[in-house]
């Protein structure tokens, strides 16, 4: 059974080794030693794939110029899987990258019926996120679709490219609305060359955003541009299950960057589905299964020390761990996290406002 992609739905993966294959994505852990300092989501595999990432890798260790560009529809607020590409985003700025961020403001108008005055509610609060995870607003590009010119008129130039057929051959059959928004990212994506002359583009994502990216290689190429490479993330799943992707739309399996920690602690306790036994007992004679635990999978990507990971991982497995102990401690990985980001967040808000005054949009 083929994987089914759309980046206009809530496509999840069903077995992230058959896309190397079906969709020809290349293995992160073949270019992983190539990689300077890399994060904890490269190293554990979480990062799993890429599409022409050695010409960043080249970029970065011979400090020629390149950008990574990455974006976001602003119709709530960003929650804790928003973290690893933000953590992604910075780790390629640290690394010599510009950085170009889309508010896609129009995509949320035209796929979610937001209006755009609607969205620029949470446009200042995802900027905070931003900030406090470590993105340089003085060294960015962030922008609105609905203001930025250049990617209106760019994705009208762009469709000249494309047929009906070809759009819906890769996203499906959707409303004109949809396609102009597909054409949009293409304008987004290839921003920097189109300010900046030909130059590497990574663009980090899930690998539900495909589409686009084979998208703009295709068009890239016929404007004698460079195709942007690419890097794929599996989903950090819903809190209620690791077949569910963590979505806006289900708030109980969902935490927030901006909620008070307590209520995260509660979600956790409370939602969180076990791989655990029915009893303690059981627990104790046959071990859990942190493969299918969704409190251990959030911690392969929350706790660094492989060590101590390793440690919580076979004490599940042998039932000595117990179930609401393995919550506990990502409740109080949570908790500490949040309490954290949080205190950054209202450091940040000078420089957010300072930020969007000199943009001349508001927020």
């Amino acid at each position: 059974m083929k994987n089914v992609i759309n980046p206009f739905g809530t496509s999840t993966i069903k077995d992230y080794e058959k896309l190397f294959k079906e969709f020809g994505v290349s293995r992160f852990s073949k270019i992983l030693p190539k990689m300077p300092d890399p994060l904890v989501t490269m190293r554990r595999g979480i990062i799993f794939g890429h599409r022409d990432l050695e010409i960043i890798v080249d970029a970065m260790n011979s400090k020629k110029k390149f950008a990574v560009m990455s974006g976001i529809k602003p119709t709530n607020y960003l929650h804790i899987g928003s973290k690893m590409i933000v953590d992604e985003i910075v780790y390629f700025q640290n690394h010599g990258g510009l950085v170009y961020y889309s508010i896609a403001d129009l995509e949320a108008l035209v796929d979610n019926g937001l209006p755009l005055d609607e969205s620029r509610k949470f446009t200042y609060d995802n900027l905070l996120d931003l900030a406090a995870l470590g993105i340089d607003l003085k060294k960015a590009r962030i922008y609105l679709q609905s203001e930025e010119i250049k990617v209106q008129r760019y994705a009208y130039v762009y469709s000249r490219n494309v047929t009906n057929n070809m759009l819906r051959a890769i996203y499906g059959e959707h409303p004109v609305g949809i396609y102009m928004a597909a054409l949009t990212q293409v304008a987004d994506i290839l921003l920097p060359q189109i300010e900046h002359g030909k130059m590497p583009v990574v663009v980090p994502v899930g690998f539900d955003q495909d589409p686009h990216i084979r998208l703009t290689r295709d068009i890239a190429k016929k404007h004698g541009l460079i195709p942007p490479a690419s890097t794929y993330h599996k989903f950090m799943c819903s809190l209620t299950g690791v077949d569910k992707k963590m979505s806006k739309r289900e708030p109980q399996g969902i935490i927030y960057l901006n909620e008070p920690p307590e209520v995260a602690r509660k979600k956790i306790m409370k939602y969180a589905f076990s791989g655990g036994q029915p009893t303690v007992e059981e627990h104790r004679k046959k071990g859990g299964n942190p493969d299918i635990d969704v409190s251990y999978q959030y911690l392969t990507f929350l706790e660094e020390n492989d060590k101590k990971l390793r440690q919580i991982y076979e004490d599940y497995k042998s039932g000595k761990l117990l179930s609401g102990e393995l919550k506990q401690i990502l409740a109080l990985k949570i908790e500490a996290f949040l309490r954290k980001h949080q205190e950054k967040r209202e450091k940040m808000r000078k420089v957010v406002d300072k930020f969007i005054a000199s943009q001349g949009f508001s927020a």
